[in-house]
């Protein structure tokens, strides 16, 4: 099935950003008292936030790409805290160790 942009997976995120408008609408209009234009804004932001993240991310894309991207970022965070010294973090992935170690099974 496929709705505008959202197409297979992407339908999930589209579901959740409905009911987070829905609840993002009703807390800025009740809870906040917000006037109608202020909460609908707020209430579109889960719609744009997901229709930018299936655009750039899943449409046309292989179907890992987004965790790919999502981890890539994630790594580049980690080796700039890691630079830092502020959180003691120790980077043991391919080619991100320091110490060369023999294979195990080399004679």
């Amino acid at each position: 099935m496929t709705l505008w942009i959202f197409e297979g997976s992407s339908l999930y995120v589209l579901i959740v950003s409905v009911a987070l408008a829905l609840a993002g609408f009703r807390y800025a209009y009740d809870r906040l008292g917000l006037g109608t234009w202020a909460s609908a804004g707020v209430g579109a932001a889960p719609l744009v936030l997901a229709s930018v993240y299936v655009l750039t991310l899943k449409l046309g894309k292989p179907k890992s790409y987004d965790a790919d991207v999502f981890r890539s970022l994630g790594m580049r965070l980690m080796r700039r805290v890691a630079k830092t010294g502020v959180l003691l973090v120790k980077l043991e992935l391919h080619g991100l160790n320091l110490h060369k170690r023999e294979h195990p099974y080399a004679e």
